[in-house]
């Protein structure tokens, strides 16, 4: 009998200790919950960046993080850092004309159709009949010998560029570059000092569907005033039928350029076709912030991981039929948000570690990831050294999964650390599954990423524990579908944040390996 009663207390302990551990998870998840369903509230408005609920917003989170004891980052004063907005939005006037003009002489006026949409940095642009010239991808890649620029002097000239790359063997095959994303497009036009570009949409080569790109462009234009892009009288994407038209008048059959392992030679024709435009924009300079934060390490104070995670989305709504007059974006990015809160509730609960953990929530992700652009600058500026950027984004609340995924870009060895972090908690990593579509250039990441430092997107995995992959696909695919970018991303009182509890503390095993350790990851060679 004396044998057994030590037996029972410590089984009794253990008991104990397993529901206090529950009770704490529980805790946490409620609170998790309750910071999804304030920021995704009527009162922050949808968090548009330069709108006054994205201020409100940006002071809630500064005031969380003040309350959790974080510090400012190195060198700065205020958690606060201004992001400056440009905000182009078309005026319609008595004199406003977009007319493609064709060597046959056919005339088409698109001024009041969406097969050719335009936007601007600038007050007004005003071109007439200026010459078209197809590039190809627009792509100038040193490292994979390729310039589709080569031999042609398209200087106040329009190009017309494909999307995505060439991939194969001269690029990473199926994995999209940057110099598929059409920011990169815009970028290297101007370097070339082009007048403007447009983009041929197809849906298999962007990823998704024109009608969505016809959403994005007839969206206010934001963009960070005295980028190299300003050098551009306009951006603009045309529809795939138009595409087709303009390459015909110069003999280039699209399918039979895509069809081909790589074009040889010169990449680049003359189209016969000429573009007339006169447009007005009303543009004003708007400001958000970024909420920077920091908890420093006790051995190596310079050497930083990052934690990311946008508090940004859509704002308003204009659409009246919406009766909630905002986007709530509760799932983008309102659960992001929540868990960089939770990982700093358990940072500065604990001993400090060895390296300082910076803090970023970013803003204007959602209008071409300028916040996160705006950080990247700053720790350039400063020399940080960022050992790591780990950015939360996609954190949907489909329940409990085996996984978690990662968007890597096969950018550096990164994921190794996560997979090492997850195989001691019973769980495992996925790799993104569709490298085509290039979402690694769609988020927050992809800034740090710029600047040479190694980085990840984490988010949801889709190997439910009750339903497997194929009914965690299926939720995944209704979230994308029905939820993603509309009003009905809204808080649910029905979802299960203890799966995400579990996410973090893989999340949180990533970082004290990262943060604790010597460990380094590397850059993977182009």
């Amino acid at each position: 009998m004396r044998r057994s009663l030590p037996k029972k207390t410590k089984q009794k302990s253990k008991q104990a200790s397993a529901f206090g551990g529950y009770l704490k998870n529980k805790t946490y998840a409620a609170e998790l919950a309750a910071h999804c369903k304030t920021l995704s509230g009527a009162l922050y408005a949808g968090r548009g960046a330069g709108e006054h609920g994205g201020w409100r917003a940006s002071r809630w989170i500064a005031r969380k993080a003040k309350a959790l004891g974080l510090a400012c980052w190195h060198g700065r004063q205020s958690l606060f850092q201004s992001v400056p907005l440009g905000c182009s939005i078309a005026r319609p006037g008595p004199n406003s004309l977009k007319m493609l003009s064709f060597g046959s002489g056919a005339k088409h006026d698109f001024l009041h159709q969406d097969e050719l949409l335009i936007r601007s940095q600038h007050i007004s642009v005003n071109l007439d009949n200026t010459p078209l010239v197809f590039v190809g991808y627009g792509i100038v890649a040193p490292q994979y010998m390729w310039d589709d620029y080569a031999g042609i002097d398209v200087a106040g000239k329009i190009v017309v560029v494909l999307p995505n790359d060439p991939g194969g063997e001269r690029f990473l095959g199926e994995r999209m570059t940057y110099y598929g994303r059409w920011e990169y497009k815009y970028e290297e036009a101007a370097r070339q000092g082009a007048a403007g570009v447009i983009i041929v949409h197809t849906d298999e080569l962007f990823g998704s569907a024109f009608s969505l790109v016809i959403d994005e462009m007839h969206r206010a234009f934001r963009f960070l005033p005295g980028a190299v892009r300003g050098g551009l009288a306009f951006e603009s994407i045309c529809s795939e039928r138009l595409g087709r038209e303009l390459l015909a008048t110069s003999g280039v059959d699209l399918d039979a350029f895509l069809a081909a392992p790589y074009p040889t030679g010169n990449r680049s024709s003359w189209l016969n076709a000429y573009l007339k435009v006169r447009l007005d924009f009303n543009i004003d300079i708007r400001h958000c912030r970024n909420v920077l934060a920091m908890k420093k390490g006790r051995l190596f104070p310079r050497q930083c991981i990052l934690l990311c995670a946008h508090w940004d989305h859509l704002g308003k709504s204009s659409d009246r039929a919406q009766p909630r007059g905002y986007y709530p974006g509760a799932v983008d990015n309102a659960v992001g948000v929540s868990v960089l809160l939770e990982l700093a509730r358990r940072l500065t609960t604990g001993a400090p570690l060895r390296r300082t953990v910076l803090f970023a929530w970013t803003s204007a992700e959602e209008v071409g990831m300028l916040g996160s652009a705006r950080a990247a600058q700053l720790i350039s500026s400063t020399g940080l050294e960022v050992v790591a950027a780990l950015n939360v984004d996609g954190f949907v609340p489909i329940g409990k999964t085996r996984d978690l995924s990662l968007v890597d870009g096969d950018q550096s060895d990164l994921p190794e650390t996560f997979i090492r972090a997850a195989r001691a908690l019973d769980r495992h990593i996925t790799l993104d599954d569709d490298p085509r579509a290039g979402y690694f250039y769609r988020s927050d990441q992809a800034s740090f990423a710029k600047i040479g430092i190694p980085a990840v997107q984490v988010s949801t995995g889709s190997n439910l524990l009750k339903g497997g992959v194929q009914e965690g696909m299926k939720r995944h695919d209704f979230y994308d579908s029905n939820t993603y970018h509309r009003t009905s991303d809204t808080f649910n009182r029905h979802w299960d944040f203890s799966s995400i509890c579990s996410d973090i503390d893989v999340l949180h095993e990533t970082l004290m390996i990262l943060g604790d350790s010597l460990c380094r990851p590397s850059l993977r060679s182009s």
